[in-house]
């Protein structure tokens, strides 16, 4: 178990990164995002998996 992989997807529907080690999203702008129910046609996160 320790070599163990983390490959959720980000809970954020407009985004495509992995999720976070312990989180259901990738990062905290992500998290926040969703907790404003922001509407968005993209995800801005800057990661290289939504760029």
């Amino acid at each position: 178990m320790a070599n163990e992989e983390h490959k959720g997807k980000c809970a954020r529907e407009t985004c495509g990164c992995p999720q976070a080690k312990d989180s259901k999203y990738c990062c905290e702008e992500c998290e926040d995002a969703v907790k404003v129910k922001m509407m968005e046609i993209g995800c801005t996160c800057h990661h290289p998996a939504c760029n």
